[in-house]
C-alpha cells in the first residue's frame, strides 16, 4: 500500500515513472454532434414530464440535458476551429518540406555540376553556366 501512495506522490509532483501515451484522434467533430443531439433529445423527451419531475423535485434532469445540449454546441465550435488549425498547421509543413526538398534538389544539381566540373579539369561551357566559351588555340 505504501508503494502505491509512493507512486502517487511521484505524479502528483509531476515525477511521472512513464511517459504519457500520445493522445487518440478519431472523429472528433462526429462525436461531438452526436453528443449534443442526444442532449437536445433527451430534454425534448422529458419536456412532457416536468409535472412529474417538479413535483418530486428532479427538474435539474431536464436542466442538465439543456445545459449538455447548448455546451455541446460550444464543443462543435470548438472542435470545428480545432481541426481547421490541424489541417492548416499540416498544410503549412507539407508547404514547407516540399520548398525544403526543392531547395535541396537545386543545391544537389548545382553541386553536381560542379563536381563533374572539377573531374574533368575543363570548364563546362555554355550560356546555363555563365561561362564563355573557352577559345582553343588553332593548330595550323
Amino acid at each position: 500500500m505504501a508503494a502505491f501512495f509512493s507512486g502517487l506522490s511521484d505524479v502528483v509532483k509531476g515525477n511521472p515513472q512513464h511517459e504519457a501515451p500520445e493522445p487518440l484522434e478519431g472523429p472528433v467533430v462526429a462525436t461531438i454532434v452526436g453528443g449534443t443531439i442526444l442532449w437536445f433529445a433527451l430534454f425534448l423527451v422529458q419536456l412532457p414530464f416536468y409535472g412529474w419531475f417538479d413535483d418530486r423535485g428532479h427538474t435539474w434532469w431536464l436542466w442538465t440535458c439543456l445545459a449538455g445540449g447548448g455546451l455541446g454546441f460550444i464543443g462543435i465550435w470548438y472542435v470545428r476551429r480545432r481541426d481547421a488549425a490541424i489541417t492548416r498547421e499540416q498544410a503549412e509543413r507539407a508547404a514547407q518540406a516540399a520548398q525544403a526538398a526543392r531547395t535541396a534538389d537545386t543545391v544537389t544539381a548545382a553541386e553536381t555540376a560542379d563536381t563533374v566540373e572539377a573531374a574533368s579539369g575543363t570548364p563546362e561551357t555554355g550560356p546555363l553556366r555563365g561561362h564563355s566559351p573557352a577559345s582553343t588555340p588553332s593548330a595550323d
